[in-house]
């Protein structure tokens, strides 16, 4: 329980993070909406690692 607590607070803590613009002045953003945005972001920069991945090992087979 104590894991699912600490999880739900760095969630929190990131998605205020992501709701701020880089000047840090917040922007009219949900925080949930930060959240989801940072996860697809992140499910992008994933896939294009693993295509970099498997054509790196290609090249050096």
């Amino acid at each position: 329980m104590l894991a699912l607590a600490s999880v739900a607070g760095m969630a929190r803590v990131s998605a205020t993070r992501c709701a701020a613009s880089p000047r840090g002045t917040p922007q009219a953003r949900h925080p949930a909406a930060a959240l989801i945005t940072e996860q697809l972001q992140q499910r992008r920069t994933l896939r294009r690692y693993r295509a970099w991945l498997l054509a790196v090992q290609d090249d050096a087979a």
